[in-house]
């Protein structure tokens, strides 16, 4: 009995403390506040997701890709080429056959489930789907690989797009993975690129990361703990999440390290794969003007880097390191081999 009442003593501490410090108006200025990029308001957010319904496509995409093999030797060979900085194509192993996977995302448009409002950045469904779609996208760019394949690639793109109505943040740092192996390729491919590969050149991932970020932000403002204790640090949170978007939106640079966010997993590693993918744009679009014998666009729109070609080497002027497991195209190419 004893023990009861001092748990209960202390229960009812806690909760004193906690409505000492309860903050209702701070929540509700901090969720009021608009983010960048024209994104709203956090309380903006769920009305942008009503919820949507896999189509058959997408169902009959996961079951091909649910029969691929499991094994690493489609990513061993996918990050194999990514980072040889030689047009050369290595001898490719024995591979699964794509043709069906990208028949359909070539003929079809592949619709996703979607669930209404906002919800966790790693909710089951998401995960999941996540490996199916990873596991497509490298199996294509392996296909491309092998028989030097635009349409390859092209079933990639149309599988990237057709993943920009989800609004979590798993879900666009696989967009911007696989835009980065569609990207970090191309130069290796057949003259001249295909219309499509412009739109892909002009695609900045930074906004879809962004709405997902406030996405994410949006759905830990919605857990319980934050609606019982609308406390001042978990204002703070949301705050900060709100001005690291700033910083993201306005930042000019290439090599770039983010300050952190505080709801939610760090997503400082992702920003600055982000703009590092700005560079690795140009170097694709440099090598290409190489290969096409055309001389090279020196400026960059990275504020802290620019190009240059000595008639071998195409080279950025700084290199710019990713965090482990991230195995980025090099920087410096040689696009005659």
């Amino acid at each position: 009995m004893k023990k009861a009442l001092i748990v209960a003593a202390a229960i009812a501490l806690i909760v004193w403390v906690i409505s000492w410090f309860r903050a209702p108006q701070a929540m509700a200025t901090s969720a009021a506040r608009e983010w960048p990029a024209g994104l709203g308001t956090l309380d903006s957010v769920a009305s942008r997701y009503p919820p949507m319904h896999a189509n058959d496509a997408a169902r009959k995409l996961t079951a091909l890709a649910k029969a691929l093999p499991k094994n690493e030797v489609v990513q061993n060979f996918v990050t194999r080429e990514i980072v040889h900085d030689s047009i050369d194509i290595g001898q490719p192993p024995t591979l699964p056959d794509v043709s069906a996977m990208r028949d359909l995302l070539l003929r079809e448009p592949v619709v996703w489930d979607r669930t209404a409002g906002v919800n966790d950045f790693g909710d089951d469904a998401t995960t999941e789907r996540r490996v199916v779609q990873m596991a497509i996208a490298r199996a294509l760019v392996a296909g491309a690989l092998k028989e030097a394949s635009w349409e390859d690639l092209h079933a990639v793109w149309n599988l990237v797009q057709s993943m920009d109505a989800q609004p979590q943040m798993m879900s666009q740092t696989a967009s911007l993975a696989m835009v980065r192996m569609i990207n970090a390729v191309a130069w290796k491919m057949p003259l001249p690129p295909p219309e499509w590969f412009a739109e892909l050149q002009r695609r900045d991932d930074l906004r879809h990361l962004l709405e997902a970020y406030q996405h994410q932000a949006a759905a830990h403002l919605q857990k319980p703990i934050f609606q019982l204790f609308p406390i001042k640090p978990f204002a703070d949170a949301i705050e900060n999440d709100r001005r690291v978007a700033e910083f993201v939106f306005h930042e000019t640079r290439c090599d770039v390290t983010s300050p952190m966010n505080d709801a939610g997993t760090d997503l400082s590693s992702v920003w600055r794969r982000a703009f590092r993918y700005r560079a690795e744009q140009e170097a694709t679009a440099n090598a290409i003007r190489v290969r096409k014998g055309k001389p090279i666009e020196t400026r960059s729109r990275c504020s802290d880097g620019s190009w240059s070609f000595d008639g071998t080497t195409l080279r950025f002027s700084r290199a710019i390191a990713t965090a482990a497991p991230d195995r980025p195209m090099p920087l410096v190419l040689h696009p005659d081999g």
